[in-house]
């Protein structure tokens, strides 16, 4: 939604006001009060606060852990996460053009204009559309698209025109005659030539490897680039100049001041530019096939209802397309109550079921499974309008471990307080200062860390499925320099 109050009118200027005395006297001192007047109010108006809830626009509730980006022309940009209410705020905005961009597992991308005037704009009612997300042991997806460059946002960048974006495909059929990386770079920056900096970052799966050549440069081993002293030996290889050209299966270009991944933004790559490379194991497509599932319709009789839910990861909360769900109750028409009906059903593309024709007070036995995974079963009574939501563990969980320590003395700190960001996921450290985060969904983490007398410090954590990471957060002590244990 886009709230705009207008341009601002243009400055004025005394000296072109051309009147005979007494009215531009009287005309000029009334301008000069309220030209004086003008800073203040200018200031007043300078920043506003765009804040507004995300919810999810089938069922109206909020969505909690949603990652919210409001970037301006230049490419600038601002991220938060929302609030177990929904709820996001940015402080002190800038009136101008915006792009408002909200992203959660389990929706589709949302991404729209924002203009801010000099007053701030209504509450944002943002609204994301459920969309299923295949995981492993994949069944459904996209053909032709890596369902894991498609997770890490290489598509959506791409239709919303952030740079240029080299596919699979591309890379396959250029990179033919070359055995290094960094010798094929000169390539793939002919798809977008970058400024004559010395060097481009280079990433890879969102880890940073190296620099790249800038457009007109040449290698130099100098370590004092005044040539008043040359080092005998070239400095160490990094990983792009080990890197083998078919380890590689993507590339995203980034000229300088565009909008990119909060990943690789920093004041370098807004200088000079990035290049991101995503890896063969990313980009790799597998044979997915396509399975339409429709929802059976319920035909009304008497003595019968329908119950529906949805099947969700129990670690992501993404919900899974094509699932099994196993129905049990025991027959109504058998007296002996030995019998017992099953029937099995799948669900659609965004994770729904339904079951028609279920007697109506019977008790439900459900279970759901997903490839090789299987959930714990759930037991209902049939009623009309009953929901049923039920979960299979696909994704194996993560756990982030570490230590909070004094960022001056190096001292473990005891009783911080660690957090992450979206989750209810939080710990306290021991008197050596460690935490432990279970349960945790790959992605990237924000970790923060909080403790009596200290500056709160927030650290950003990469976590694989079924990954153990490790971090240390130095904390920097507002009072006294060596204290080891938080206060209240």
């Amino acid at each position: 939604m886009v709230y705009s109050l207008g341009p601002r009118p243009g400055p004025f200027n005394l000296a072109d006001v051309h009147m005979t005395e007494p009215r531009a006297f009287l005309l000029a001192v009334a301008l000069a009060a309220v030209l004086g007047m003008a800073p203040n109010r200018m200031a007043a108006q300078e920043a506003v606060e765009v804040a507004g809830t995300v919810v999810d626009d089938g069922t109206g509730e909020t969505v909690e852990g949603a990652t919210v980006r409001l970037a301006d022309a230049s490419g600038s940009a601002r991220e938060t996460i929302t609030g177990p209410d929904g709820t996001f705020a940015f402080a002190q905005v800038a009136p101008g053009a915006y792009m408002l961009a909200v992203r959660r597992f389990g929706y589709e991308l949302l991404s729209t204009p924002l203009e801010i005037d000099a007053q701030a704009p209504p509450r944002l009612d943002v609204r994301l559309t459920p969309q299923a997300i295949p995981l492993e042991p994949l069944e459904v997806g996209v053909e032709g698209r890596a369902p894991r460059l498609v997770e890490s946002g290489f598509y959506d960048r791409m239709e919303e025109g952030w740079g240029v974006f080299v596919e699979p495909a591309w890379i396959e059929a250029n990179k033919r005659g070359f055995v290094r990386m960094s010798d094929f770079m000169s390539t793939l920056q002919m798809r977008a030539p970058l400024p004559r900096c010395p060097k481009i970052p280079v990433y890879l799966d969102r880890r940073a490897i190296g620099a790249a050549d800038g457009s007109g440069t040449s290698r130099s081993y100098s370590l004092n680039p005044a040539g008043t002293f040359r080092s005998p030996e070239a400095p160490p290889p990094t990983l792009l100049e080990e890197l083998s050209v078919h380890e590689v299966g993507a590339a995203e270009l980034y000229p300088p001041g565009s909008k990119m991944p909060f990943f690789a933004w920093d004041g370098t790559s807004m200088a000079c530019g990035a290049i991101i490379l995503w890896s063969n194991w990313t980009a790799e497509t597998p044979e997915i096939p396509q399975i339409e599932v429709e929802l059976c319709e319920p035909a009304g009789r008497p003595g019968e209802v329908a119950v529906d839910g949805l099947v969700e990861d129990e670690v992501t909360r993404v919900r899974l397309p094509a699932a099994h769900v196993f129905a049990s109750y025991a027959n109504p028409a058998d007296p002996g109550g030995l019998e017992r009906v099953e029937t099995v059903v799948r669900t659609d593309s965004l994770g729904r079921y339904r079951l028609c024709e279920v007697p109506a007070n019977v008790t439900l036995e459900l279970t759901a499974a997903y490839g090789p995974h299987r959930g714990a079963p759930s037991v209902l009574v049939a009623e009309a309008g009953v929901e049923a939501g039920l979960a299979v563990t696909v994704t194996s969980p993560g756990r982030i471990t570490g230590i909070v320590v004094n960022e001056l003395t190096e001292h473990p700190l005891e009783a911080a307080s660690v957090t992450v960001a979206g989750t209810d996921v939080r710990a306290t450290t021991d008197r050596a200062g460690r935490f432990s985060l279970e349960g945790l969904s790959p992605g990237i983490h924000r970790i923060s860390a909080l403790c009596g007398g200290f500056d709160l410090r927030v650290r950003e954590v990469e976590l694989a499925a079924g990954q153990q990471a490790s971090v240390v957060i130095g904390l920097r002590s507002k009072g006294a320099a060596g204290r080891t244990r938080c206060t209240a």
